[in-house]
Order: C-alpha cells, then sequence, then structure tokens
C-alpha cells in the first residue's frame, strides 16, 4: 500500500517539475535545450509510472489461452 503510495506521489512531481520546466522553456527567449531536454524526460517517467501499473490480461487468465488436447 505505501510503495502505491510513493510510485504515486513521485509520478505527480515528475509530470509537474517536467510540463513545468517544459512550459517555463517554450515561453522564454532564450532557450535553454538541457532543460527542455530534462524537461521531456522527466514529463515521459511521469507518464510510465502512471500507465505501469496497468496488468496484463494474458496474466489475468491463464487457463483460458491453454487448448486442450
Amino acid at each position: 500500500m505505501k510503495q502505491i503510495r510513493v510510485k504515486k506521489i513521485i509520478s505527480i512531481l515528475s509530470i509537474s517539475i517536467g510540463a513545468v520546466a517544459l512550459i517555463s522553456e517554450i515561453s522564454s527567449e532564450n532557450k535553454n535545450y538541457y532543460i527542455q531536454s530534462i524537461g521531456v524526460v522527466l514529463l515521459m517517467i511521469g507518464l510510465f509510472l502512471v500507465n505501469s501499473k496497468i496488468e496484463s490480461k494474458t496474466e489475468s487468465n491463464p487457463d483460458r489461452n491453454f487448448e486442450e488436447e
């Protein structure tokens, strides 16, 4: 239970930090591409952590995939 909560907090923080970094660098006149790339990486890590809790359908019902001989 605690691991799920920590994962959710980390994903929300990384999504928000990445989004703020991208928006601030896109709107500035002097472009710093290192900050933009860090923002993209943090945003993708956060989105991966959000989507990684989806379970596979094949693992949830393995008996259905076997055929009788």
